[in-house]
This record gives C-alpha cells, structure tokens and sequence, in this order.
C-alpha cells in the first residue's frame, strides 16, 4: 500500500470508536508510530494543509492515510477533565478558527488530550465556514456524552458567543443531522459494533429529545429567533422568499 509500511516492524489493530475508518497502530523501523486510517467507503482527501494538525506521512488515491500518532487519549476517553485540559481544547478550537477553517467533524473520539496539549486529528473534512456552526456542533456532541462546555473551555478560546445566539446554530445544525443519510448508513453499515449501533441509536434518540425540548419552552416565540433559525436552515432571508404552492425542501 505505502513504501513507508514495509519498513514497519509492528502493526495492529487500534481499539477505538471510529465509525467510519478501520484502524491499525503502525510502529516503523525508526521507532515513530503512526495511525494506518483506511475509510470504509473510498473518498478524496482533502487539499487543506491545517496547522497544527498531525503530519500526514502517506496516501493514496482511496483515501487511506498513514498519519502521525499522537500520544494521549480521546476527550471521550478521558472525560472529566481539568480545567487545563479544557483550556488547551478551547486553545486548539481557537487556532484553527483564527485562520478561517472549521474542522467539521468534531466528535470527542476527534480530539486527544494530555495534560498539556490538546489535538484535533481525523482531517476528513476541512473547510470553511461559521465558527458558531462548528461551537454549537460541540456543544451538541458533548450533551450526548452527558457534559457541557465549560468556562474554562472559552478561556482558552479567547472569546465566548452569546448563549442564545449558539443555541439557534445548535438547533439548525440539530435538524440537519437528524434528517441526514447519517443515521441510514450507520443501520446498513454490517462493521459496526453491537456496541456502536447501540450508541449511535442512542444519539439519535437524544438528539431528537433535545429539540423537542426547545420548541416546548419560549425560546423560539421571539420572532427575532424564529426568523433567525428560518435563514440559518434556508439561506436566505424569511421577506424574501416567495410563496410556493408545493414543498419547498428535498424530503
């Protein structure tokens, strides 16, 4: 597959929550380590070069990736944390945002933490975007690990979003998961764990708990936020768009 692995003296398969990759702890002659990533379903890596990201060693055109180990554990692992820890998470976020991308897959099993640094891996996805979109993404991921973002978190981000401002991004981006192929796929995918399908059934429940838990309180009956979700789901201004006599959106 790559030049690289035939100088390894060690692989075996990395225990992890991955449920769209199938890994392997690569240990090369040299004595580096590095993470064998090969996706389920072929697919183009992206072009980015992100800071701060780990180095990619070697690919090819399926979308396997030999990519540099990094040493720790996943937030999702090593949950609860320190207040330092959540800083160096909100520190990552930050810098990646700072130069205008979004890591747009920011799952806990997506971040490994030490004591003293923090690493979003798993670059499937980069791109551009509102940082409010991808805050409020993590937000959400965390909710369904029974957490919230602490202080500490937007300490080390340098800045904190109004609260309801957020909450309408966490809400947009709630209804585009819950009408994704996400859930589909995961049913029809014959890899996944007992365990996996277990918990990805349980987000889905979770998920749509939550939202129907914003639409019985009196958060959305400001107009204000009731249009303002309207523009973040339709991408374009509520006074704008003319009436139809049939469905509007792709079912």
């Amino acid at each position: 597959m790559f030049r690289l692995l035939e100088t390894a003296v060690r692989v075996e398969p990395l225990q992890g929550e991955g449920l769209t990759n199938v890994l392997h702890l690569v240990t090369l002659a040299d004595g580096r380590k590095a993470v064998l990533r090969q996706p389920k379903v072929a697919r183009d890596l992206p072009k980015f070069v992100v800071p701060g990201a780990p180095e990619v060693l070697a690919h090819n055109g399926r979308g396997d990736v030999l990519v540099e180990y990094v040493e720790g554990r996943t937030l999702a692992e090593a949950l609860p944390v320190s207040d330092e820890v959540w800083w160096r998470v909100g520190e990552a976020f930050a810098k990646i945002h700072e130069v205008g991308l979004l890591h747009n897959d920011v799952n806990l099993h997506n971040i490994i933490v030490s004591e003293d640094a923090a690493t979003l891996i798993d670059w499937d996805n980069p791109g551009l975007g509102n940082p409010l979109d991808e805050l409020a993404a993590f937000e959400e991921h965390l909710y369904l690990h029974g957490t919230v973002l602490p202080q500490a978190f937007w300490a080390g981000y340098g800045s904190r979003p109004d609260p309801n401002l957020l909450r309408v991004h966490r809400i947009a981006g709630c209804i585009g998961w819950l009408a994704s192929e996400d859930w589909r796929q995961w049913e029809a995918d014959r890899t996944l764990t007992r365990e996996n399908l277990a918990r990805v059934r349980n987000w889905r429940r979770l998920l749509a708990q939550w939202l129907a838990d914003q639409f019985r309180t009196d958060f959305l009956e400001s107009d204000g936020l009731a249009a303002e979700v309207a523009v973040l789901q339709h991408r374009e201004r509520p006074e704008d768009r003319h009436e139809h006599r049939g469905p509007q959106h792709r079912q």
